[in-house]
């Protein structure tokens, strides 16, 4: 009975067993690591939207500075420097926002007597966490936020008068 039960198909063998389990362990990892990425994707929209919020704000800081000049756009007063984005877990998250810069143009097919002043506000930051697939989740994100502000120039109100 012994004999015929150790030459017995029936049942797994080891190397059946091991197999099966490898093919667990990597569908398992699979669905560890894509879940993770979906968490960390969604942190990293929340980080841009309130980044998005910060950048939007500043343009209303630039709007509100500047609500009766009519000439030029001043951007002296608007500050620049890092800020809090997120405090999970005691993982602090900032953001730097870049010295606010300011183009001047003037646009012939509008009219000659128009200027424009395109401000640009630039905030870089890295979602985070530093620890686990940092160069694929981790790089160095940037937004770019741009207004334009016109003007009339002093040459059509000399005409004018």
């Amino acid at each position: 009975m012994i004999k015929k039960t150790l030459r017995s198909n029936e049942g797994f063998g080891i190397i059946q067993a091991l197999a099966g389990l490898i093919i667990v362990t990597i569908a398992l990892s699979g669905l560890f690591l894509s879940s993770y990425y979906a968490w960390h994707n969604a942190v990293g929209n929340y980080h841009y939207r309130v980044v998005l919020l910060k950048a939007h704000q500043k343009l209303e800081q630039v709007k509100f500075v500047n609500r009766i000049n009519e000439k030029t756009t001043i951007l002296n007063t608007i500050t620049s420097g890092n800020f809090l984005i997120d405090d999970v877990d005691g993982e602090r998250i900032y953001g730097l926002i870049h010295p606010i810069t300011k183009a001047t143009y003037t646009d012939i097919d509008i009219s000659e007597y128009v200027n424009y002043d395109n401000i640009s506000i630039k905030i870089t930051w890295r979602d985070g966490p530093e620890y686990f697939l940092n160069n694929i989740l981790n790089r160095e994100r940037t937004l770019v936020l741009r207004e334009d502000y016109f003007y009339r120039t002093d040459e059509e109100e000399e005409e004018v008068e």
